[in-house]
């Protein structure tokens, strides 16, 4: 896929981004982040833009970690599945 330039707005300053992205997915991605910044800037009644921007940071960092985690916890209970699956199978076929 070719690079494309997208032009998405974050707190009302325009970005140009370079990417092979599909544009609607990255103005997705721009409205996500708009929202996670309005909540924190709603959460601690402030307009101190680092303040806001650093405390979104750590809560998009906190949504990856958990997911993250989740993923761990699906992939592990899956191969245990899958190690019980595959017993049964073998005791099936010894008898």
């Amino acid at each position: 896929m070719a690079k494309e330039r997208v032009s998405v707005k974050i707190q009302n300053t325009e970005f140009d981004i370079e990417t092979e992205m599909e544009p609607l997915f990255i103005s997705q991605l721009a409205e996500y982040v708009n929202k996670k910044l309005n909540e924190v800037r709603k959460e601690q009644h402030t307009q101190d833009t680092i303040k806001i921007l650093s405390l979104t940071l750590i809560t998009l960092a906190e949504e990856i970690f958990a997911l993250k985690e989740e993923k761990e916890n699906i992939k592990t209970e899956l191969d245990r599945n899958i190690d019980e699956l595959i017993l049964h199978l073998e005791s099936a076929t010894r008898q």
